[in-house]
């Protein structure tokens, strides 16, 4: 039916004029033949009273015509129409008689009686009977024209309505536009080829910058993967011993981002596995606690153990990253993180400023004091989006609470869940 609503209006529109036409064109039709009808009875009256007039003759040459002296001997129906309206000059009465009336000069008064004469009036179902029959016919025409005309100029535009279905199966080629009419039609199908030129360019673009991206950030990477390897075979004291280990979790936190960042990019599906969701957040409390400790700041979990979420590892690992490492570095005073209505909600003391509240989780907000590139909430809404994950937050002016609505990717093992009072 959506298909077919231009064809159908196109053609709801001409019968509806076609209609109107026909019925004004009747009633002019009618209207021109009544006019005629009457102006020929008030010719041949004009006539009778010139002829009368001259030859002072009392005698109405036609039978139709009857001469009165004064016009109260006219009978009773017509004088009573008369006193009311002096003026008239065609009286109808009641019992179907007609006449057309004609005072002359000297006062007598020439009745004319049409009744017989009338034609228009005997034919009139007769005429209607004919213009049915011809809007019948002209209809017929006028609907036949128009599904000729509409198919022939639609036929381009459901052309390109079915490669516009079939874009995510069969790419649009450039120069598909090619072939359409040089009209509005065609107009929009070169529009729409330009449009795509771009698109593609734009994504070979983003595809090669991917590749590119991977290559030189994952040799790198490799490098430092077998530097660190190499300096744990070496005897460390206890000091290095830790700083090693963080160089470790940091590289090791390097290739995930690297991995999930790029799985995201080329719109991959990472394996999924069941992670213990308390243990991922005191994971990434554990990367911020050097911070944590310089700052004397308390930090609350209430997560029940059992909790497990479906989601690939370094997807987790990369939102509660970004989750809490805003919360340390944004905010001030208690950090609270509690699970609870399937809802992870990260919580601490702060306000967020009121010109980022509608671009928060764009890329590239940030506020004047932040010293990031603004992108790790863009991240997470991204990741969010594409894992099924709700995500919301709520600011005012004690704290900042962001959760994570984890409903559809919970796992099994789930233990009893403890409620958490905001």
């Amino acid at each position: 039916m959506k298909k077919a609503s231009l064809k159908i209006r196109l053609l709801t529109s001409i019968t509806l004029v076609t209609c109107l036409t026909a019925l004004l064109f009747g009633l002019v039709s009618f209207l021109f033949a009544y006019h005629i009808e009457d102006s020929f009875f008030e010719r041949l009256l004009d006539d009778e009273v010139q002829r009368l007039s001259q030859h002072q003759s009392s005698a109405p040459t036609l039978p139709l015509f009857s001469l009165y002296q004064h016009r109260s001997q006219l009978p009773g129906g017509i004088l009573a129409v008369l006193n009311e309206e002096p003026q008239r000059r065609e009286i109808g009465l009641a019992d179907g008689r007609h006449y057309h009336i004609k005072h002359l000069p000297d006062g007598r008064v020439l009745l004319a009686e049409v009744s017989d004469y009338l034609v228009v009036r005997k034919i009139k179902g007769n005429m209607l009977e004919l213009m049915l029959f011809f809007l019948a016919i002209l209809l017929s025409l006028s609907l036949w024209v128009a599904l000729s005309n509409a198919n022939r100029l639609l036929r381009p535009l459901s052309s390109l309505t079915r490669s516009l279905e079939t874009l995510p199966d069969t790419p649009l080629q450039p120069g598909f536009s090619t072939p359409y009419p040089n009209n509005e039609i065609g107009l929009l199908a070169r529009t729409l080829d330009q449009q795509m030129q771009r698109i593609q360019a734009f994504i070979q673009r983003e595809q090669q910058f991917t590749r590119d991206i991977s290559h030189e950030l994952r040799t790198p990477l490799t490098v430092f993967s077998g530097a660190l390897t190499l300096l744990k075979r070496t005897e460390l004291t206890d000091k290095q011993q830790e700083l090693l280990l963080r160089l470790q979790t940091g590289q090791q936190q390097m290739q995930q981002c690297l991995h999930t960042l790029l799985a995201l990019a080329r719109e991959e599906n990472l394996q999924r596995e069941a992670l213990s969701l308390s243990a991922k957040v005191e994971q990434a409390l554990l990367r911020h606690l050097p911070q944590l400790s310089s700052q004397d700041r308390e930090v609350t979990l209430d997560i029940q153990t059992g909790t497990r979420v479906w989601l690939p590892h370094s997807v987790l690992g990369i939102l509660l990253d970004n989750l809490i490492g805003n919360a340390v570095v944004h905010g001030d005073g208690r950090i609270n993180i509690a699970f609870s209505e399937n809802c992870l909600q990260i919580s601490n003391q702060g306000r967020i400023d009121p010109n980022l509240h509608e671009t928060l989780f764009e890329s590239g907000s940030k506020g004047q004091e932040s010293q990031g590139l603004g992108m790790g909430l863009s991240i997470v809404r991204r990741l969010c989006e594409a894992y099924d994950i709700g995500l919301s937050w709520r600011s005012d002016q004690e704290d900042i609470r962001i959760s994570l609505d984890l409903s559809r990717v919970l796992g099994t093992g789930q233990g009893p869940q403890q409620a958490v009072s905001p």
